[in-house]
């Protein structure tokens, strides 16, 4: 049964995340997304995969910061990135059971390095051929089907983005507010 919950969190998380790429606005994209991440949160606990819920902990508060890039100027500091990415590392080293680790640190680096850019085209391009690669593999191994589902319409949807705003639609300042 507990299975049955987690994954029902998990498509929760997928209607969410079907919604946030079709929006025109980066900040309303993290505010959507941070939302989706706590029912990623809750699918990751119920299964007992504790370095998921560790990083997608983490994307709830990176990306509640990134709704203030614009207000709290101390944040469009670059280097913010990677200083992000430590805590997801430390992590890492300090739970280490095998390689799988390495997989929610990657895809939690790299959403994190992109969203840090502010570019609607390099946060897509990093979600299509990274981060929910990363994501679908460790949900996978994981049992998490409603993760599954979630990383397979999340590529689905960013493709439909792409295609719906255009690439270089992607560069309009629409993304940015």
């Amino acid at each position: 049964m507990t299975k049955i919950i987690a994954n029902i969190f998990g498509v929760i998380s997928t209607i969410c995340f079907i919604i946030s790429f079709q929006i025109k606005s980066n900040k309303a994209l993290y505010i959507i997304q941070s939302i989706a991440n706590v029912f990623y949160c809750l699918q990751f606990l119920l299964l007992g995969a504790f370095g998921g819920l560790f990083n997608m902990g983490l994307q709830i508060v990176r990306n509640l910061l990134l709704i203030r890039i614009n207000t709290w100027t101390w944040l469009k500091w670059k280097g913010w990135g990677p200083v992000f990415c430590i805590p997801s590392l430390i992590y890492m080293f300090i739970t280490w059971t095998g390689p799988l680790d390495l997989i929610p640190f990657i895809a939690y680096a790299v959403s994190t390095l992109a969203f840090f850019t502010d570019s609607a085209k390099f946060i897509r391009l990093s979600e299509l051929f990274c981060v929910s690669p990363a994501w679908l593999i460790y949900d996978l191994i994981n049992g998490a089907y409603g993760g599954v589902l979630n990383e397979l319409v999340i590529l689905g949807s960013v493709i439909v983005s792409i295609v719906r705003f255009g690439w270089k639609g992607l560069d309009s300042e629409d993304f940015n507010s």
